[in-house]
């Protein structure tokens, strides 16, 4: 009995240190409060080119490096069968914001037929002392979950 309670004793000791945090506050989330989002997002298709052109506005840039345009093919945006995200890459980021989007490489024609309403929406990424590549939250139109569509037709 003793040579098991030497034996243990100090593995106890070990767990114990390590086991025994300073830290006795769980960490907490919340949303992130930007000062705006993206708004006035529209998406338009051009037949000729086979693109759909997505613009948008943003009041307030502070912290901002690039935006973040996700497409679906469902209105309800998180439940589409097909999601997709690119980054705009727009340097310098000023005025008027554009992103170009080949339609075929999300539509192809054999496996959608003829047309398909594509939904967009834009996120900013923002860069600030908190945080570092940040997606922030998403224009929405009200009571959606997207900024707007594009009929995508071929005939």
């Amino acid at each position: 009995m003793k040579k098991i309670l030497i034996f243990v004793t100090p593995i106890l000791m070990i767990i114990l240190a390590f086991g025994c945090s300073k830290d006795h506050s769980a960490p907490t989330l919340s949303v992130y409060k930007a000062a705006s989002s993206p708004d006035s997002v529209i998406a338009t298709y051009d037949a000729k080119k086979d693109i759909v052109n997505v613009t948008w506005s943003m009041s307030d840039t502070t912290g901002i490096i690039d935006y973040y345009i996700a497409v679906s093919d469902s209105n309800v945006f998180d439940y589409g069968n097909e999601k997709k995200g690119y980054f705009a890459n727009l340097a310098p980021l000023k005025p008027p914001y554009a992103f170009t989007y080949q339609a075929s490489t999300f539509v192809p024609k054999s496996e959608y037929g003829d047309s398909l309403i594509l939904y967009f929406t834009v996120s900013a990424v923002y860069k600030n002392e908190i945080f570092n590549g940040f997606i922030g939250p998403r224009a929405v139109k009200p009571g959606l979950t997207y900024g707007d569509s594009a009929l995508v037709y071929r005939k």
